[in-house]
């Protein structure tokens, strides 16, 4: 059994790469606990009226990115590139990053 972190499924599912290959290999080879904090988490998303978008379109914008973002916050700058709308993140990261091609608002 291992823990899973919140990111490292994201990375799974959306890094075609070698860190998507090693959480893909680990997942496959683990039963997996997280703490109930998962499960509000996903209520709070589910609760919100959200359109959703495939990540795969944006897929060379991601390879693009990773060099300064990881493949999970790139595809959230990639979509709102693609969008034409601002980011709005708690993440300072992706705003220092400087990489994205539309606003990142800040909410700190």
């Amino acid at each position: 059994m291992i823990v899973i972190g919140c990111s490292a499924p994201v990375h799974g599912l959306t890094d075609a790469g070698r860190r998507g290959d090693m959480v893909r290999a680990r997942i496959a080879a683990h039963e997996l606990a997280a703490p109930t904090l998962l499960d509000e988490a996903l209520a709070i998303c589910q609760a919100l009226t959200i359109r959703r978008y495939e990540a795969m379109p944006f897929w060379p914008r991601v390879r693009e990115l990773s060099a300064n973002l990881s493949a999970y916050d790139a595809a959230y700058v990639a979509l709102a590139e693609a969008l034409g709308v601002d980011l709005v993140t708690s993440d300072r990261r992706v705003g220092r990053s400087g990489v994205a091609r539309t606003t990142v608002d800040v909410l700190r």
